[in-house]
């Protein structure tokens, strides 16, 4: 039986090289060095992840590898070879209203720029609750006007959704993922597109493709590859639409099956 031809590999961060059971996270360097292993094989590996690149950094991922491109923020900022290839941009009169409505409310927003971040009023309750859970710097506070952002973190409770959602336009994602904290962008950004993205870009196929991940956002990505892997710690639901599923995070499950499946 030939092995597979895998030239690309996509992985995700929280729960699949980043375990939570610690507080804080603590990352599966094995798994990290052998991706490292990897590229030294000429063997593409991005992470693809939720986070902007601001969260990334902070974790602390960047001092320990450096990938070949990140996905962040599940696709609404591409980078490749150090270089943006693509951002998906929030119109600055959209995000100037998004913050008007936030501040009539006495409620904050987070501005997310290619890099980092800010906030348009100081912090409050609901955002030291939400750093609690994920606990990173909290950023300063700008001036909202005419800025660039890519997307934007709302700091509030589920009472205010019928109130945001019914004010955004027809086409802009609303993900609440905390009791205190929502994603909001002018288009849904779906990790399995941005995948096809940088496939489309680098010139690799979708048979020389894989990808790894726990969690729903993640299953997006398995439609876009050849080899999907899903973590033995990740939800049921994602299990069943993988290709193969590997040990959890605590037993190395990357190194695992990237050491199975890449030769």
């Amino acid at each position: 039986m030939d092995m597979p031809k895998i030239k690309i590999i996509f992985v995700d961060i929280d729960w699949t090289i980043l375990n939570h059971n610690y507080r804080p996270g603590k990352f599966d360097k094995r798994s990290i060095r052998y991706l490292s292993r990897m590229q030294k094989k000429g063997i593409k590996v991005f992470i693809c992840t939720a986070r902007p690149y601001h969260s990334v950094n902070q974790i602390g991922l960047l001092s320990l590898f450096k990938p070949d491109g990140l996905i962040l923020a599940n696709g609404g900022l591409i980078i490749s070879d150090d270089k943006i290839i693509y951002a998906s941009e929030m119109p600055v009169k959209e995000f100037e209203s998004l913050c008007e409505l936030a501040l009539k409310h006495k409620v904050n927003i987070e501005g997310i720029r290619p890099y980092d971040c800010f906030l348009i009023a100081p912090k409050d309750k609901a955002i030291e609750y939400l750093f609690m859970a994920y606990p990173e710097l909290i950023p300063p506070v700008k001036d909202y006007h005419n800025q660039k952002v890519i997307g934007a973190t709302l700091f509030a409770s589920k009472e205010y959704d019928d109130i945001f959602q019914a004010n955004l336009p027809a086409n802009a994602h609303y993900f609440r993922y905390h009791d205190y904290g929502v994603d909001i962008a002018s288009e849904p950004h779906i990790k399995g597109i941005a995948i096809k993205f940088v496939l489309d870009k680098l010139g690799y196929t979708k048979d020389e493709a894989m990808a790894i991940g726990d969690d729903f956002g993640d299953i997006s990505m398995f439609n876009e590859v050849k080899y999907s892997v899903a973590m033995g710690n990740a939800k049921e639901e994602v299990k069943k639409e993988a290709q193969y599923i590997t040990k959890p995070v605590w037993r190395h499950g990357v190194k695992y099956i990237v050491k199975k499946l890449v030769k």
